[in-house]
């Protein structure tokens, strides 16, 4: 068989044999990419024995087949630009860019700096053992320096590590790839160049072409990714003009990249899948998101299997090539990758603690991701792409061949298959204590619920009774044996409140979930909540019950983006920006109160069932505490903007009802009531409507400098006159719940009349409360002296500023109203008249 049949076939079988592998990995429980390593040594080795002994004889399945195979050309060429995108795009849209981003610092430091590390040692040890340059030990050093984090992973997610211990691991691998790929690009132009490397501007150039490439490519990445996630909801939902334009979107960054800005490929792919799979993900929502992520999937499982086999299948004629000196040179490489590795995991990673402020991370952890850094694929795509260059000389490609070669080998032949007994000694997949006593209350939990339905089943259906209480006594047995559950000690309870939490805090998560998949929020207002979710079950992880009431009370804080804006409303006029992050927080608020309520019914049915009646109640409480902080928020907005209230209300309202005209026409499309394409146009019309309601209704902040005057007694009793000079001085603000307006020992520049809302003064004496109509600060610009007290909203305020030199000018012409305001004052503050003012 020849031509494009003989390749369909080759190819076919390829992936027939692929298909296989997962079956045996697992019933051999060995990492997959160790049998996949496996079957393309097989195949190279049947190739070879093929081509020189003619083992298979005459049978023709398995002749045409290693035909074909010796037919493929498996370049270099092929695998970095076929493959490569696939393969990196794929992981990129698996991680979640706003969590990375939050923790992208400390990412960034693990994966440069495990890079240059494993780089520098290994390849100075090379450099030592060998005769061969500085470059080319640096070169082999890089191409090994990549990683795969799947084994290590995969584990984490058994044992319940935490998710930014997960986050930190594959974050670091994804963008290691970027940095590794990067650093060996441009040490192979140097050695293409055959650069002296003993000289002080090739490192220079090493340093200058790395930044370059880096940067380049995640500025490249990352505006190819948002046009991409932009378009993406406009052009399908969950079908393939989904999935095209992100296949498009991998192979377009990498080449952009890499042929006409000369930047790196890599990165402007892991970048681009990060923002398009961060804000892609949003814009779809979720049920049509997974749609196109099970296809990457699928597109990752091929492109990960096919350019495994394929570079494995070059392995055997590797080996046979090697010499003595070269396992020697191996073992330096590996001694010095490790011992790198150990000294960024040991070294490092605790000053990444320290930064994130989190509890040590357990060193069994450490031993795993020591050694679980298993290289395959992209190393091996690397070392052919320089066998393959015909610049590099030809010692330098059998040095890189043979130690990636052999650096690979030892990974999956050594590390991988101890990988899972070095778990079991460390016992990092044991459950604890509190995890056992659960996993029995669950047990008993659900064979009670199974044993209460039996004989309801066995009467509805018509079934033998007595063949229901034969297997209804074996359930009896099984709810004995497990009613026997020790007690648990107060700190033992405490540990069991903290997975409560967790528990609970997971489920908020998918009920927010649920909610942007059925329209009923913003996409946008649901990846904010997600990812507050996160902090709590990170709160959870890191102190327990106290933790998660901190962290739910930063949640509900003024953030920065919010006092950003409150800056440029403040010295820049700018209320657009401060109004819009206002609008934002009510919608928030109000997502955050209805699903809430939902969790109360949650813990009082499931949490109590599992968990018990004593943690039930303090997790019940916790939330509870959540609520009244939330009403009380809600209630000072309704109070403040009551027509925006009732907008954001209609809104919610009519998403909600949207969402259950769509559940309607689904069900009637389900009982074929509906067909196809009269659900479709329905569907379609409603999404519209849905895509309306993305946009938060503007919000008026109320600043209207007439209206305001009127709120203050003190002022809206001048005359017209006064009033119309008065508007020309004033400068209406809004103060956020808890912001300082005054401080103490600043020199004052203003006073500010209160046209709504309540502030405290804080003084040495005591505080002062003061509400809509009263002043402050008018002491400080009085006396000429610094103010002595804090001045801090307790609500949502407009005030009315007056600034110095606006405020003498104004008392000067209306000298009743200067001393209304010193009689005020005094009285206010209960001081004399000849004493001197305390100045707020």
């Amino acid at each position: 068989m020849s031509g494009t049949g003989g390749l369909v076939f080759g190819i076919a079988v390829l992936l027939a044999l692929i298909a296989l592998l997962p079956r045996f990995a697992a019933r051999l429980r060995l990492p997959y990419t160790v049998l996949l390593a496996g079957l393309g040594c097989a195949l190279g080795l049947g190739l070879s024995l093929s081509g020189s002994f003619g083992v298979f004889g005459d049978t023709p399945v398995v002749r045409d087949f290693f035909q074909q195979l010796r037919q493929f050309d498996v370049t270099a060429e092929v695998l970095l630009w076929v493959f490569l995108p696939i393969l990196l795009f794929e992981t990129a849209t698996k991680l979640n860019g706003r969590e990375l981003l939050d923790d992208l610092g400390p990412i960034l430091i693990l994966a440069v700096v495990a890079v240059l590390m494993t780089t520098a040692a290994a390849g100075a040890g090379l450099w030592l053992a060998s005769t061969f340059p500085l470059t080319a030990c640096l070169l082999v050093a890089a191409i090994i320096a990549t990683t795969d984090p799947s084994a290590v992973t995969a584990v984490f997610k058994e044992v319940g590590a935490r998710r930014r211990l997960t986050l930190l691991v594959e974050g670091e691998s994804l963008l290691n790839d970027a940095a590794a790929i990067a650093l060996f690009t441009t040490l192979l132009g140097l050695i293409g160049r055959r650069v002296q490397p003993d000289q002080i501007v090739v490192f220079s150039e090493l340093a200058r072409n790395l930044a370059v490439e880096f940067m380049g490519g995640a500025l490249l990445g990352a505006a190819l990714g948002r046009i991409a996630a932009l378009v993406v909801a406009r052009i399908d939902q969950g079908g393939p003009a989904e999935v095209t334009l992100s296949l498009a979107l991998a192979y377009l960054a990498y080449a952009l990249a890499e042929v006409y800005l000369h930047v790196s490929g890599v990165v402007a792919v892991v970048v681009a899948g990060l923002v398009f799979g961060t804000i892609g993900r949003m814009r779809v929502g979720a049920k049509e998101w997974q749609s196109v992520s099970a296809i990457w999937t699928q597109l990752g499982f091929w492109a990960s299997s096919l350019v495994f086999v394929l570079a494995s299948m070059l392995v055997p004629d590797t080996i046979m090539k090697a010499r003595t000196s070269d396992f020697v040179l191996l073992a330096v490489l590996i001694v010095g990758a490790l011992a790198a590795r150990a000294l960024c995991i040991f070294g490092v990673l605790p000053l990444v603690r320290i930064l994130l402020k989190q509890r040590p991370i357990d060193a069994r952890y450490k031993l795993v991701i020591l050694w679980g850094g298993v290289r395959g694929a992209v190393t091996l795509a690397l070392a052919l792409a320089v066998t393959e260059n015909p610049r590099v000389p030809a010692e330098i490609r059998h040095l890189v061949s043979v130690l990636a070669t052999g650096f690979v080998l030892f990974t999956l032949l050594v590390q991988a298959t101890t990988l899972r007994p070095l778990i079991r000694w460390l016992g990092v997949d044991q459950l604890d204590p509190v995890e056992r006593i659960l996993r029995t209350r669950a047990l008993a939990l659900a064979q009670g619920q199974i044993l209460d339905r039996l004989s309801e089943t066995a009467i509805v259906h018509g079934l033998d009774l007595e063949a229901a209480e034969e297997v209804g006594a074996l359930y009896r047995k099984r709810v004995a044996a497990l009613e026997d559950v020790p007690d648990m000690g107060e700190e033992m309870l405490g540990q069991q409140l903290r997975v409560a939490l967790a528990t609970i805090t997971t489920r908020e998560a998918a009920l927010y979930a649920d909610e942007m998949a059925e329209g009923t929020i913003s996409r946008n207002a649901g990846s904010v909540l997600l990812g507050r979710t996160n902090d709590l079950l990170d709160a959870i992880k890191e102190g327990g019950v106290q933790s998660y009431r901190l962290a739910a009370r930063r949640s509900t804080r003024i953030d920065r983006v919010m006092r950003i804006a409150s800056f440029l409303h403040r010295h820049l006029r700018l209320q657009r920006p401060l109004a819009r992050r206002m609008a934002q927080r009510i919608e928030l608020r109000l997502i955050q109160r209805r699903v809430l309520e939902n969790l109360i019914a949650f813990i009082r049915s499931r949490i109590r069932a599992l968990f018990g009646e004593r943690v039930s109640e303090v997790a019940l409480h916790v939330v509870e505490a959540r609520i009244e902080e939330l009403d009380r928020a809600l209630d000072a907005i309704r109070l403040q903007y009551p027509a925006y209230w009732h907008t954001v209300s209609g809104r919610f309202l009519s998403r909600t009802a949207v969402r259950l005209e769509l559940d309607a026409y689904r069900r009637m499309a389900d009982e074929g009531l509906l067909s196809p394409e009269i659900f479709r146009n329905l569907a379609d019309e409603l999404r519209s409507r849905l895509e309306s309601f993305e946009r938060i209704p503007p919000l008026d902040l109320g600043l209207n400098v007439d209206a305001l005057i009127s709120n203050v007694p003190m002022l809206g009793r001048l005359g017209e006159e006064a009033r119309k000079e008065l508007r020309r001085l004033l400068v209406p603000i809004m103060a956020l719940p808890g912001e300082r307006i005054v401080r103490r020992g600043e020199r004052g520049d203003a006073m500010y009349f209160i046209a709504s809302g309540a502030v405290e003064v804080q003084r040495e004496e005591g505080t002062i409360r003061l509400g809509t109509g009263d002043f402050f600060g008018e002491m400080a610009l009085i006396m000429r002296r610094p103010r002595t007290a804090d001045v801090v909203a307790l609500s949502y305020c407009r005030l009315l500023m007056l600034r110095r030199d606006a405020f003498r000018q104004f008392l000067r012409a209306n000298p009743e109203l200067m001393q209304q305001v010193r009689k005020s004052a005094e009285e206010r503050l209960r001081v004399r008249p000849a004493e001197a003012p305390a100045a707020a």
